[in-house]
């Protein structure tokens, strides 16, 4: 039996996103291996639902306050902004933890992300997995690439040093869990080759099956994004897919309109007209992937792997990406689905699968072939088990690592 503490900075909020999703799935494979304990890093007062809590042995809430003031700014201008942060989570958390520090030995600690890890590190008891599912200096790089922040903003001079930190700073961090994690896990082989690590799991997301949709009939040509639009990447493609692809289109099918689906910002929702729907916050994905002629993913931005992907996969919709959509899952460009990165090739992409039923059906059964054969949640339970077993096993190729660690702790 393995008694687990999952530590995350991601609360299980409903309707999941991919995050939560990949929660629910590590925290129930760990409970097939023995009693599970949850600690999330929330904000002050924050109280999880009961439902959430009701699956764990032990639940609790390490509030982190708002990092503003004079401090804040003087910090972040001389450290970075990714760095003072974290700092500020460790002062915050040394006081509240205690209970959960000291008070229980675990066999295994599973951080949900490197950005749980690094305040706690050293903290608790027990073997540790670090689950790298996004890499942030990824992101800010390709933010910046695109000469924005991580929230989209247009970068300043300044902003652009401090982008530079950052990418820097989350490098460090990466090879510090590559060194001091008993287990790194990361959802695909080119996120493992990235740490650079023998002690790393491929733990990939996933999505289940489901039943053939049934025939779509009537209405135009519905080109679906689906995802969370508070988040920054899903934003900026929303605004691309509709400012710049959709009118290339609509040259070639008239009648075809973009739904939007999930939680949006206001300048997201003020992205909806005359061809444009913007749903905002939806109970179930399912409605609208049914009603979907097509998925298309127009991220420029992201790491890790795409969940959206494997939804429209697993509901039988063919999918048009670009290259950063589609990475970290096993696809081949023309066979499961269709990749480009301008506007001009996604839109001819989207109009040649809208117009040509043959192509489309094929795509469907390639696509969903794949999704069986590697991306059911089975798959990832066990992967999820054979880390965690990996991370608590009494094997000598770790000990040296692990007594550093506690020297350097």
């Amino acid at each position: 039996m393995i008694h687990s503490l999952f530590v995350s900075d991601v609360l299980p909020r409903r309707p999941a996103g991919g995050a939560v999703r990949r929660m629910d799935l590590v925290t129930g494979a760990l409970a097939g291996l023995g009693p599970v304990d949850a600690l999330f890093l929330a904000p002050p007062g924050t109280m999880l639902p009961p439902e959430e809590t009701a699956r764990f042995a032990r639940t609790g809430v390490a509030p982190v306050p708002p990092y503003t003031g004079t401090r804040a700014f003087l910090e972040i201008t001389a450290r970075g902004p990714s760095a003072a942060y974290a700092a500020h989570q460790r002062r915050a958390l040394e006081p509240v933890l205690p209970d959960w520090s000291t008070g229980t030995r675990y066999d295994l600690v599973w951080f949900n992300r490197e950005r749980a890890w690094l305040p706690l590190r050293g903290r608790f008891t027990g073997r540790t997995v670090v689950d790298v599912d996004d890499f942030e200096d990824v992101l800010i790089r390709r933010w910046a690439r695109l000469g924005r922040g991580v929230w989209g903003a247009p970068l300043t001079p300044w902003q652009r040093v401090q982008a530079r930190r950052s990418i820097a700073w989350w490098s460090r961090v990466h090879r510090r869990v590559a060194r001091e994690a008993d287990v790194a896990v990361v959802t695909c082989a080119d996120d493992a080759a990235r740490l650079g690590t023998e002690r790393t799991a491929v733990v990939p997301n996933t999505y289940p099956a489901r039943p053939p949709a049934p025939p779509r009939t009537g209405g135009g040509a519905t080109i679906l994004f689906q995802g969370s639009f508070d988040w920054a990447p899903n934003a900026d493609g929303a605004a691309w897919l509709t400012g710049g692809i959709l009118p290339l289109i609509r040259e070639r099918v008239p009648d075809a309109t973009v739904v939007l689906a999930g939680a949006a910002t206001p300048e997201v929702a003020a992205l909806a007209g005359p061809h444009v729907r913007v749903t905002g916050a939806v109970a179930s994905m399912t409605p609208h992937l049914r009603a979907a002629d097509l998925v298309v993913v127009p991220l420029r931005v992201g790491s890790g792997s795409r969940i959206k992907i494997l939804e429209a996969f697993a509901h039988g919709v063919p999918v048009v990406s670009t290259t950063i959509g589609a990475e970290g899952l096993d696809v081949v460009a023309g066979e499961h689905l269709a990749v480009a990165d301008t506007a001009e090739d996604l839109a001819r992409h989207c109009a040649d699968l809208l117009t040509d039923r043959a192509r489309r059906d094929a795509a469907v059964t390639a696509a969903g072939r794949l999704h069986a054969d590697r991306y059911l949640p089975e798959h990832a339970v066990a992967r999820v088990r054979e880390a965690a077993l990996r991370a608590t096993a009494d094997g000598t190729a770790t000990a040296p690592v692990r007594a550093a660690h506690r020297r350097n702790t």
